[in-house]
């Protein structure tokens, strides 16, 4: 009976090595379940970013259309904001909450694609005629207060969009790409990307990942 409680004892001892193989596959457990929370969260997100994108752009060129309003949207790599064009220039439609400065979660870019223009294809609107047409409608008594105001028409010129949205319901084609800046988890750079083709709707595609 001494006999077979010393036995097992010895068997329910761990050696250092059970030990230290027990501690890497806890690891490694431990590293699978944060790969998958960080993928799932990473898609969620750039998905989440991408449908909130085209669903305001639809409802822009339903608004300009309703409105008889020319709109633009301006990109740069953490967010947009659409512009109103007033006859002159563009400027600032934030007085429409859902119109305004739309910032991205932090980690997601963009990436603005128009290459797929045709060489042919003009802009649908031209802005060094808007820059003529405004020098030759001047006033010389608007240069006082041009000089006086130059600093702001510093920044309104800075107001320039990459995308139109016409009151007749074209639109620039693009391609829009919403992606994580620093992929870890996996080597392929998942992405979803927004298309619009002349008119809306703007279509989604996702999740994607490149070869």
């Amino acid at each position: 009976m001494n006999h077979y409680s010393k036995k097992t004892t010895r068997r329910n001892g761990f050696t250092l090595i059970e030990v230290m193989l027990v501690i890497v596959l806890v690891g490694l457990m431990v590293s699978v379940i944060q790969f998958s929370a960080s993928g799932d969260k990473a898609e969620e997100t750039l998905e989440m970013s991408s449908k909130r994108f085209a669903g305001v752009f639809n409802i822009a060129a339903e608004y300009g259309m309703l409105n008889n309003i020319e709109l633009g949207l301006m990109i740069d790599k953490t967010g947009y904001q659409y512009l109103g064009y007033d006859g002159e220039k563009w400027t600032d439609v934030s007085e429409n909450e859902l119109f305004s400065r739309y910032e991205l979660p932090e980690g997601v870019e963009l990436v603005l694609q128009l290459d797929d223009l045709p060489i042919e294809e003009p802009q649908l609107f031209d802005t060094e005629l808007f820059n003529e047409l405004q020098e030759d409608n001047k006033d010389p008594d608007d240069e006082l207060s041009e000089n006086r105001d130059s600093e702001n028409n510093i920044e309104e010129k800075k107001l320039i969009p990459q995308i139109y949205i016409l009151s007749g319901g074209e639109i620039t084609p693009f391609s829009l790409r919403f992606q994580i800046v620093e992929n870890d988890y996996t080597e392929a750079k998942l992405h979803f990307k927004v298309t619009g083709l002349y008119t809306t709707p703007l279509s989604v595609e996702g999740p994607l990942f490149d070869e």
